[in-house]
């Protein structure tokens, strides 16, 4: 798939870095690291790992003492069936779901829109002609709320974030 996109002048490749050269992505790159994906166990239906439909860096399986080779890895005495291919900022990842959340945390006043005010009421009128249609001004419309208990993430974990959303992006326009 990567050499079709990178022939299709899609992406570009230094090193282990690829490059989004199409999209809305455009420019921003991103470091490959080597996985798998575990599909199952091989001769067995238990799992003792709990590794199945799991993506592991091939970092993680060094530390883990388990040994990949092609479309197998042998943890143990445990053979399982895997899908070789590669993660995407697994740093960035790993620093976005460890990030510290304030417990209760509020999102910040400028997030969080006015109370609504009730107009007084007015005490009745003789009838008159009818008011012309009300027009609410642009002005007036009332931001979405921020969900309760929403933090912002620090802009260093937010940049990581967003660089991820456009990676998933160009994947889902060019995996169709």
């Amino acid at each position: 798939m990567l050499d079709t996109w990178a022939g299709q002048g899609k992406i570009d490749f230094v090193g282990n870095v690829m490059t989004l050269l199409a999209g809305a992505g455009q420019g921003r790159s991103y470091a490959l690291e080597p996985a798998v994906r575990f599909l199952k166990v091989v001769g067995g239906d238990s799992d003792p790992n709990g590794l199945l439909k799991k993506v592991k860096g091939l970092a993680q399986l060094r530390e883990m003492g388990a040994e990949p080779v092609g479309d197998s890895c042998i943890l143990g005495d445990m053979a399982y069936e895997v899908e070789p291919g590669f993660l995407a900022e697994a740093a960035a990842l790993q620093a976005a779901a460890s990030a510290p959340r304030a417990e209760g945390a509020r999102p910040p006043a400028a997030m969080a829109p006015p109370p609504a005010a009730r107009p007084a009421a007015a005490p009745p009128a003789a009838p008159a002609a009818p008011p012309p249609p009300a027009v609410a001004p642009a002005a007036a419309v009332t931001p979405p709320r921020a969900p309760l208990g929403y933090t912002p993430l620090p802009r260093e974990l937010e940049e990581k974030r967003k660089e991820a959303e456009a990676l998933a992006r160009f994947l889902l326009e060019n995996l169709s």
